[in-house]
Parts: C-alpha cells; sequence; structure tokens
C-alpha cells in the first residue's frame, strides 16, 4: 500500500492514491483555503468507510440489503500539540423494511471489535464509541473494543 502526496501552494497538497486524486487542505484559521478535507476528517471518513464496508459485507452474507446506510462520525480533538482525537462517536443509520435488528447489529459490532483495522489503529490512542439506529430507532450503542 502506497501513496504520493504532492503540495499544491499554501497548505494545499493533492494525494495519489491508485491514481485516484485527493484534495487535502487545511482550515482558514491556520492558513489554509478550507478548499478540501483535513487530514484529521480524511482519518474519519477511513473509519466510517472501513467499517460501513464492513457492515454490507457481513449482511450481504445473510442476503440481506439495507435500503440505506449513513454513517456520521463526531470527534473531540485535545488542546495539547500535537492535537489529536481525545474522542471519537460514530452513528450509523440503517433503513429498511424487513432489516433484521440482530443483524444490523452484529454488522456493527463485528466492524468495531475485530474486522475494521481503520478504527483498531484509532483506538489505540483513543475511545470510540458508537450508535446503531434502525429506520430512526437507536437499537444499540456500543464502544470499538479489539482483542487481537
Amino acid at each position: 500500500m502506497d501513496q504520493v502526496l504532492k503540495w499544491n501552494s499554501g497548505m494545499s497538497f493533492t494525494a495519489d492514491i491508485r491514481g485516484h486524486k485527493t484534495p487535502i487542505d487545511a482550515g482558514l484559521s491556520v492558513g489554509g483555503t478550507n478548499t478540501a478535507p483535513t487530514p484529521k476528517e480524511l482519518v474519519l471518513t477511513g473509519i466510517a468507510g472501513c467499517s460501513g464496508m464492513d457492515a454490507i459485507v457481513y449482511l450481504k452474507k445473510f442476503n440481506i440489503v439495507p435500503l440505506d446506510l449513513v454513517i456520521k462520525t463526531e470527534a473531540e480533538l485535545t488542546d495539547k500539540t500535537p492535537s489529536y482525537f481525545k474522542k471519537v462517536h460514530v452513528t450509523y443509520k440503517f433503513l429498511g423494511d424487513s432489516l433484521p435488528p440482530e443483524k444490523v447489529i452484529k454488522s456493527v459490532e463485528t466492524s468495531m471489535t475485530k474486522y475494521c483495522g481503520v478504527s483498531y489503529i484509532v483506538s489505540k490512542t483513543c475511545s470510540i464509541t458508537y450508535d446503531v439506529l434502525l429506520n430512526s430507532e437507536k437499537i444499540f450503542s456500543g464502544e470499538a473494543k479489539f482483542n487481537l
């Protein structure tokens, strides 16, 4: 696994990952132009993407496909230098008429305790909590705990 990061100007960079161009920037308050996600925001996207893919793979094993899945991540940063995640919270919003709640819960729980490598990495420095919603109703809350 590799990537190349090229500086554009100011705080703007472009990552080249397997031919996919991904812009990175910083907020106005630190000299960026706020034209792209920050590196920390991309880490949160990594958690959501990794665990979301795990959840879909798990559900597909049982021929279960949600109508929709939206994953929101929120992080609290430390006030120290370097600033890093103090805690992360992930909300999984599943939508579907006949989704079995126990399978939906298990799809997220196995990701956040066994399979999601991005969550595993981040969980080494801060807590990651999560809620699972099914058709707007909270059906489970948990914490990423890996026993590897």
